[in-house]
């Protein structure tokens, strides 16, 4: 377990305090400003595949144009997500080719019903009997083997049960196992003591499970546990029945994969490294690990431990309700030969938590984007709310402002016309202050932050000077200020560097 908490804030104050700020961030942490930037990039992103494939080109617009209500089964169905990705991916990477999210938009979700919003998704459909993971908390869905209806329904079914295989790395295992009624018991159970010990993060991550998949798998490594999809399976969980023993030990598993499903929404609209390639020595583990892969399990480890110093201060109406919690954290033993196999050190989730924190705060300041440096900041803070002993976290800012990031010009000339690029298609989302746009002729999204969003509407084809002036005058700062100066240097840098602003002489 964590160091214990100063005397002077009890324990039950201090995780309230973190499970509030682990939803607070409105980049990392709250699931709603998550939600309504992925629908962003999700509307994008069919505009963007619209221009390439001709043949697909109205339904992928008329779908981009939907209402909320219907596009949120569509981008967090796990077939639909999937193709979504894979054509984008594909898109990014200057490949041509047909739309394969368009062909079974236009398989599945043509007829007179298509302007009805539905709670339901294409694969949700598929499932008979159709079983709530649990129910009152969200519309998560436990997925059996599909029952489908024609042959539309019989190509999805198959494609679920592909990306199905190939996310468990076994292409003839077997299908998903139907759970009992006393597993789907506990599974509830265990999704409603995560949100009543969590009521703010805990009930934050279940919103980002669509489907919830019960499976037994071998490896060199032992049976599966637990996994969450990623991109081979959206917005999924998989899990061992063996996991729903007991409320604790499901809850913990959902805030595990929960945890990474959304962190994974999160990074699709928000970059954290500038280097994806860089490495990090883990000494549990055989090799290194990529900063992203440190990234995910630090954020893991920072839930995790929350949760547990919740759970030691768990209610006697809690423990009533659920059992009593595990009195002890079961060790994850390090892979054999390593350091922390030779030492005895890294068996806890403490110890990995401050390893990864000291990792994040040891990296070269260009390593991580302004959000990365954001992102470290605030993981830390809630870690040393349960844990004394963590790293303290550093205010970066003032190191990472006013830095270009890689690919950035230097400077942009004071003289000549700055022009915004046209055509472009474009998503506003004036509440979180940003925007994210594609230029007719990219491949790509570029999101604009406030400052940056300010920039772009002036750059109308005025010079460098009267930009300044007119962004002091919208900013509210003084005419000719530093803070002036810097934010439209720095902006004009990113936007002209993105291809979306051109600098004439």
């Amino acid at each position: 377990m964590p160091a214990s908490p100063s005397a002077a804030e009890p324990v039950t104050d201090r995780v309230a305090q973190a499970d509030t700020m682990l939803c607070a961030d409105r980049q990392f942490g709250d699931s709603a400003a998550i939600g309504e930037r992925n629908l962003a990039r999700f509307r994008l992103g069919l505009t963007m595949l619209a221009r390439q494939d001709d043949a697909a080109a109205d339904v992928l617009r008329t779908t981009a144009a939907a209402s909320d209500e219907r596009l949120r089964p569509l981008l967090y169905d796990p077939v639909l997500r999937n193709c979504f990705e894979v054509d984008l991916a594909r898109l990014e990477g200057g490949r041509s080719g047909r739309s394969s999210f368009g062909a079974f938009v236009r398989d599945h979700m043509a007829g007179p019903e298509a302007d009805t919003p539905s709670p339901t998704g294409p694969c949700e459909a598929l499932s008979d009997p159709h079983l709530r993971a649990w129910p009152g908390l969200g519309d998560a869905w436990t997925l059996t083997e599909p029952a489908p209806h024609g042959r539309s329904q019989e190509k999805l079914a198959e494609r679920l049960m592909e990306l199905y295989r190939g996310a468990l790395g076994d292409s003839g295992a077997a299908g998903p196992v139907t759970p009992t009624d006393d597993v789907r018991a506990v599974l509830a159970e265990g999704a409603e003591l995560l949100a009543t010990l969590l009521p703010a993060a805990g009930a934050g991550v279940l919103g980002h499970v669509t489907m919830v998949g019960f499976t037994h798998r071998e490896s060199e490594e032992g049976p599966l546990q637990s996994m969450s999809g990623g991109d081979p399976l959206p917005s999924t969980v998989l899990l061992a029945p063996e996991r729903c023993a007991s409320p604790w030990l499901a809850a913990e598993s959902l805030l595990h994969e929960g945890a990474h499903l959304k962190l994974f929404d999160a990074l699709r609209t928000g970059s954290v490294v500038n280097n994806a390639t860089e490495r990090v020595p883990i000494p549990w583990r055989i090799g290194s690990w990529t900063v992203i892969r440190v990234i995910v399990a630090l954020h893991f480890y920072v839930h995790l431990l929350v949760f547990r110093a919740a759970a030691s201060g768990a209610s006697a109406a809690v423990r009533q309700r659920f059992g009593a919690p595990p009195t002890a954290e079961d060790l994850d033993e390090p892979s054999p030969g390593t350091p922390a196999a030779r030492s005895g050190r890294y068996r806890t989730s403490a110890e990995r938590a401050r390893y990864l924190a000291e990792c994040m705060l040891s990296l070269p300041e260009e390593a991580l984007t302004e959000n990365g440096h954001r992102f470290a900041r605030w993981l830390l803070t809630a870690l040393r709310l349960v844990d004394d002993d963590a790293p303290l976290p550093r205010d970066r800012t003032t190191a990472t402002e006013g830095r270009a990031e890689p690919g950035q010009s230097p400077e942009v000339p004071a003289g000549g016309a700055l022009r915004r690029v046209a055509p472009v298609d474009a998503c506003a989302l004036p509440g979180l202050g940003q925007l994210v746009v594609s230029p007719a002729e990219s491949a790509r999204m570029h999101w604009l932050n406030a400052r940056s969003w300010t920039v772009y509407s002036l750059c109308d084809g005025r010079d460098l000077d009267s930009l300044h002036t007119a962004y002091a005058r919208a900013a509210g700062l003084p005419p000719g200020s530093a803070d002036a100066g810097r934010q439209v240097g720095d902006s004009v840098r990113g936007l002209v560097a993105a291809g979306l602003v051109t600098h004439g002489t």
